[in-house]
């Protein structure tokens, strides 16, 4: 891509915004990210729901949704967390045009957020319900799905 590469507004809301959350998992891969890359990495969470939410459908939202809370989870922050990931799950159960994982993804963050809070009993309840949606995904979804849930303590 060149310096002088001219993009519409759309395409620019698109670059943006994928370049932005694609950039968030280097902070939440880590085993102890600073506060420092925390707050860069909600910055990026915003600006990415931002692009998305002028140009992309209620699922590029949702996800947009999810990185928000998972990185106030990480920033141990439950009830911003929970507040992300339940508007995660509205807008991925209202989409017809979600992908097989998005209902994982939207249980899984819930899961999380409820670990953060420390309510047990949710955190299980939602971690079980991922699951159920996991077992029934292809090889390379399941692997990275799984991932993410099994960092999840409950």
């Amino acid at each position: 891509m060149s310096e002088d590469e001219k993009l519409t507004l759309n395409e620019f809301h698109k670059k943006i915004a994928i370049k932005t959350n694609g950039g968030i998992w280097s902070v939440l891969d880590k085993t102890s990210p600073s506060e420092e890359e925390l707050g860069i990495a909600l910055e990026m969470a915003y600006t990415s729901m931002y692009h998305w939410r002028q140009i992309g459908k209620p699922i590029n939202i949702a996800r947009g949704e999810y990185m928000v809370s998972r990185v106030f989870s990480d920033m141990g922050k439950g009830g911003a967390a929970l507040y992300h990931a339940e508007r995660t799950l509205k807008l991925t159960e209202d989409d017809d045009e979600k992908a097989d994982f998005d209902m994982g993804f939207a249980y899984e963050v819930l899961a999380k957020a409820y670990s953060v809070k420390g309510d047990k009993d949710n955190c299980k309840k939602y971690k079980d319900l991922s699951q159920k949606v996991i077992d029934t995904l292809g090889e390379e979804d399941k692997k990275i799905s799984q991932g993410e849930l099994d960092k999840i303590k409950c």
